[in-house]
């Protein structure tokens, strides 16, 4: 198949075509791929039909399979999901059973965030398929944080060098508290990890795929997860999201303070590319070098979509 590379007009995402992911993808087709994730940072594939067992496969072109939140956070697959969704996959929806979600974060607004920031190994890279659409609303936005750290003015980045971010379990990406954690007044006392502020990600600090012996269109023969040359003691600007984070050993004030600094210069539009969803749409996002916004949509229509994870390394 002869694959082609699309950028967009942004600093970031490109069209992916000539390629159907439900078929299995050659050695040098895979490394094609990982090349244009790392350059473009967003893949969109257009007119995809794929099983969930074609959607885990193709997310190992990537890397090894990573765990969804739900298992990052110790709480399982979800009670009313259906049985042919396999734990590695995450449920996205508003669609309810029986008075039951089906899926995860509803109809609302997902703030700017980094997928599972809360973890001490959050995912690589994120591949999210659509199965069912609204005919308005739902569009996901995207935002280089290459370039967020790059342009960051001097006094700003001096400000940071060195420090981090305790990323709080307790809210996930619409603002809700999560069922099984507490609130905490206080979040300085919040449970979750402490990753960088400015994130380095290179050969020395990332995962590698032990090579087998499956023939060279499986996906588990790739060396390493989304690496390569162009990733070597590469850095980005990693926020994680907003809502209950704390810069260690600031007073919260200061914290606060230093955040929205922080926030305000990032989000800003010379930086974001937005996807409006059609069936069939898969997005595959570096999570790393990546933050994503969803707009929210219809409480009364129907969105459904799947996504898989590449499992990723502490943040360094």
């Amino acid at each position: 198949m002869n694959i082609g590379i699309i950028p967009s007009d942004a600093k970031l995402g490109a069209q992916v075509c000539g390629i159907d992911v439900s078929k299995p993808v050659s050695r040098d087709n895979q490394q094609l791929l990982r090349d244009a994730l790392a350059k473009h940072l967003v893949l969109h594939f257009s007119g995809q039909t794929i099983t969930v067992d074609e959607h885990i496969r193709f997310a190992q072109t990537f890397g090894e399979l990573g765990a969804i939140a739900d298992t990052l956070l110790g709480m399982g697959k979800r009670k009313f999901q259906p049985d042919e969704i396999p734990e590695c996959v995450s449920v996205v929806s508003n669609i309810k059973v029986d008075g039951q979600n089906i899926g995860s974060l509803g109809d609302g607004e997902c703030f700017w965030h980094s997928d599972s920031c809360f973890a001490d190994t959050p995912p690589s890279a994120s591949l999210l398929y659509s199965l069912e659409i609204p005919a308005a609303g739902g569009s996901t936005a995207f935002l280089n944080m290459v370039d967020a750290l790059q342009s960051l003015p001097q006094d700003l980045r001096a400000r940071i060098e060195g420090q981090s971010i305790r990323h709080s379990q307790i809210y996930d990406s619409t603002g809700a508290k999560r069922a099984t954690l507490d609130e905490i007044a206080d979040i300085t006392k919040a449970p979750g990890p402490i990753h960088p502020i400015i994130r380095t990600i290179g050969p020395s600090n990332s995962p590698s795929n032990s090579p087998s012996n499956l023939p060279s269109e499986s996906p588990s023969d790739l060396p390493g997860n989304l690496q390569g040359n162009s990733l070597n003691n590469r850095q980005c600007l990693y926020l994680g999201r907003r809502l209950g984070a704390h810069v260690l050993g600031f007073s919260i004030d200061e914290s606060e303070a230093l955040l929205d600094a922080l926030w305000t210069h990032t989000v800003r539009e010379q930086r974001i590319w937005t996807h409006d969803w059609q069936l069939g749409d898969l997005v595959v996002w570096d999570n790393r070098f990546t933050m994503h916004h969803r707009d929210p949509f219809d409480a009364n229509a129907r969105r459904r979509l799947h996504k898989v994870q590449v499992a990723g390394e502490r943040p360094v």
